[in-house]
């Protein structure tokens, strides 16, 4: 094959200077292979052209045969090319004319661009504006993987062409005449505009396994996976006490850093509702605010609306002594006490009965920090259980001053003033437990830690100082108390290492026993009112604590050595923890006598015993496990067993077993949750089963695959399943499909259930109630089906 390279708009003697000095350079290039030297990359094998690539790279012809009159025309046949930065056009035929810079196409005409591939018999072309028709052709968009044919093709410039008569998919071709899609997409006109890289459909049939599924006068789809201006597809689903859901997505691009989704919803036992989410994100702050609005609600007879927001961020003062401030919002409000029941997948804070509004300002400066907050509450009563609301922080400022030196002293200040507040009105005979004031307290501490490589000491010096200033008198007549408590706590451990080798593995094995002691002498502190403590959860961790409650409203008197132990093994390759194992016991030498409203006092002697052991031998096997014991009984008060499995992609198995018999009535339940695909149960070889794994964009190069997904919360003591979701995914390569049951248990003695259906035309649109978010919330390490997509090159089809 002969082949030439015309710069444009170059002499012709200057131009067979050009095709010598190629030809030279093409042969110097033949023998540094045959000389086994290795070539460098060029910038001009990047994904993206640039402007200047474009406009100013050489255009090269070639073929079997080549009839030119220089500066006029040009006649190309057999295998005839011409190609430049970004478009390669080749054919059987081509007829150039270089006055017009058009080129005439015909015989197999294939056209290779940026994100698209077009094959038919006949193209005219203005090569230079991209201007030009195609008759016939069948054409390919790289960043969809989709496929389709038109009756004609006009490219209106190198960005933008319009496709008549045209069906559309991205189900990989089948050789043969009864050649059927899964699912094509019909139109009379299809506009593709690569720059904002967007395709709109007119006049659009949607059939699926030959049967009509969906017919609209305009359909517009992305061609690649960024964010567009647009409607979503529409979402179905079925619901126990809404009815029938139709909800219809419409999602705006505002700015790279903004975006607002409106989504109207039409609930057959309800009426309609308006949902949208508006995000931002800027150089100094960021937050989104989601409203919900309901103006009549048959199943109440009322308006229903809920709002969350979140906002964090800095604000410039002005001042260069104070420089920025930090600043945090969180609202979260909804119209009344039914809400959490009625709407529970409304957002994950609106599920709560609980709803907190915050307001922050924080500044810092060195060591030294404060912070301003104000905290209120929205409490959502049911009759049939109530619970007491928590005190409001009307404010709360907190100043923080500390050092720390890596050999020496390390001290600490803290200073807070609380105003709480709170409304018991709603809580049958819960006055007397009303205790409205403001809390002030400083806590000071010093520490000398000796820290070395076999093992550490640290003491520490704490005291606390507390003044309460109540409104309403305590028993005693009294309206303020002062409390001033200090504690002492030496905490030490040592560090030993051997080396050993477990199945043919080099493993570190460490043994490190620990011993904490702390002592806080005994005050009287029963007619303080509870603010904010509460108990500490008791594990490994926190076992090694001066107080075992969190908060400043209890400092629980304390005479007690914990005393405990861990191994560790470690990979020694590449330090990865293989196996831990702990233990841990608290020896108290005194009765505590301050406790919580409502909680037995610890006495004298051994605490629980506590286990704990985790395994990640590789990366397939996960294992974690804590036992509580008790030493009177040696019954086990509390354990939690955790084991996941996860041989490869899109196989998880995880269970969870939990018991707690310190809880009145004791609980029992056990949780498994999964994503497996069902070919391995029907025996289907290993390698068969991993080939599903590799995807291109729009494309499933594996088998058709069913997958069971599914997560079930059963209580043991109950005999019954709390919450459960059981479903099915099915991936036949250019479409997905989905089907899951969802139940909720909304009370002890209600539930609700839906029915979530989905299938995904891939690269185009989803249809139905999408199941993936429940999906993601209630099975860890959930995986989308097209997570492993791989962005297609433009060189796939460069020829």
């Amino acid at each position: 094959m002969n082949s030439l390279t015309l710069a444009p708009h170059y002499p012709c003697a200057l131009r067979a200077v050009v095709v010598a000095v190629l030809l030279a350079l093409d042969a110097g290039a033949v023998h540094a292979q045959a000389q086994g030297l290795i070539l460098r990359t060029s910038p001009m094998l990047e994904e993206k052209i640039s402007n200047r690539q474009q406009s100013e790279g050489a255009v090269f012809l070639g073929g079997e045969q080549v009839t030119a009159r220089p500066d006029m025309d040009m006649q190309i046949l057999g295998q005839a090319m011409i190609r430049r930065p970004g478009l390669s056009v080749r054919a059987n035929k081509l007829d150039y004319d270089q006055t017009q810079d058009v080129v005439q196409a015909t015989g197999q005409v294939r056209v290779s661009r940026d994100g698209s591939l077009f094959v038919g018999p006949r193209l005219t072309l203005q090569m230079d504006s991209f201007k030009g028709k195609f008759e016939k052709p069948d054409f390919e968009l790289y960043g969809t993987g989709g496929y389709g044919t038109a009756s004609e093709v006009e490219f209106v410039d190198d960005k933008r062409a319009i496709v008549r008569q045209a069906t559309y998919t991205t189900c990989r071709r089948i050789p043969g005449p009864e050649w059927l899609p899964d699912w094509v997409l019909k139109s009379t006109q299809m506009t593709i505009d690569e720059e904002e890289q967007r395709a709109r459909a007119e006049n659009v049939q949607l059939r699926f396994q030959d049967v009509p599924i969906l017919a609209s006068p305009v359909v517009s789809f992305p061609l690649t996976s960024g964010r567009q201006s647009g409607l979503l597809p529409p979402l179905v689903g079925v619901d126990t006490i809404n009815g029938v859901l139709i909800s219809q997505p419409y999602y705006l691009d505002l700015a790279p850093n903004r975006d607002l989704t409106v989504t109207t919803e039409i609930m057959s036992n309800r009426g309609v509702a308006a949902d949208s989410e508006f995000r931002y994100l800027e150089s100094n702050y960021r937050g989104q605010v989601r409203l919900n609005l309901m103006p009549t609600d048959k199943l109440r007879q009322t308006n229903r609306w809920g709002l969350s927001s979140q906002h964090s961020g800095s604000i410039e003062t002005g001042i260069d002594a104070v420089g920025r401030v930090g600043l945090g919002l969180t609202l979260n409000r909804v119209s009344d006490d039914n809400y959490w029941r009625d709407f529970s997948r409304a957002g994950l804070l609106l599920k709560q009965r609980l709803l907190p509004s915050t307001g922050v300002l924080s500044w810092g400066r060195g060591n030294f920090s404060m912070t301003a907050l104000v905290q209120r509450w929205q409490t959502l009563q049911d009759v049939s259980s109530t619970i007491t609301p928590p005190y409001d922080r009307a404010p709360q400022i907190t100043m923080r001053y500390g050092q720390w030196n890596p050999e020496g002293l390390d001290w600490s200040v803290v200073g807070d003033t609380t105003r709480f507040e709170a409304d018991y009105s709603r809580v049958p005979n819960s006055i007397s437990l009303l205790r409205n004031g403001e809390r002030s307290y400083v806590q000071a501490q010093v520490s000398r830690p000796w820290i070395r490589p076999w093992g550490f000491v640290t003491p520490k010096m704490q005291l606390h100082a507390t003044r309460y200033q109540m409104d309403r008198a305590l028993d005693d007549g009294s309206t303020s108390v002062n409390r001033v408590l200090p504690t002492f706590s030496v905490d030490s451990g040592l560090v030993f290492e051997r080396e050993t080798q477990w199945f043919g593995r080099d493993v570190l094995q460490t043994l490190e026993p620990r011993a904490f002691y702390a002592r806080t002498p005994y005050r009287q502190q029963s007619q303080l009112p509870v603010y904010d403590s509460g108990p500490a959860d008791f594990n490994l961790s926190t076992i090694y604590s001066e107080n075992p409650y969190v908060g400043q409203d209890r400092l629980v008197d304390t005479n007690a050595v914990t005393l405990g132990v861990n191994s560790r093994f470690f990979d020694a390759s590449t330090g990865a923890e293989m196996l831990r194992l702990g233990m841990a016991q608290r020896i108290r030498f005194e009765d505590q006598q301050v406790v919580l409203p409502g909680q037995a006092a610890a006495a004298s002697g051994l605490s629980d015993l506590l286990l704990g052991a985790g395994i990640r031998w590789d990366d397939r096997w996960a294992f974690d496990s804590t036992i509580q014991i008790n030493s009177q009984t040696d019954q086990i008060s509390r354990t939690t067993v955790q084991a996941r499995y996860t041989p490869s992609p899109y196989r998880v198995f995880n269970a969870a077993y939990r018991l707690n018999n310190q809880l009145s009535p004791s609980t029992e339940m056990l949780d498994v949750g999964w994503q497996w695909p069902l070919s391995d149960l029907l025996g289907r070889s290993d390698r068969q089963a991993e080939t599903a794994w590799t995807r291109t964009a729009g494309q499933g190069l594996g088998p058709d695959r069913w997958y069971s997904v599914g997560r079930l919360n059963f209580s043991m003591k109950e005999n019954r399943v709390v919450d459960s979701l059981l479903g099915l995914e099915y991936d036949a390569g250019c479409w997905l499909g989905r089907i899951a049951l969802e139940r909720l248990q909304s009370t002890v003695t209600t539930a609700t259930s839906r029915l979530l259906f989905q299938i995904e035309f891939v690269g185009l649109a989803s249809v139905g109630s999408s199941p993936l978010q429940a999906l993601k919330t209630n099975i860890p390490r959930y995986q989308f089906l097209r997570d492993n997509t791989v962005q297609p090159s433009r060189f796939q089809h460069y020829e």
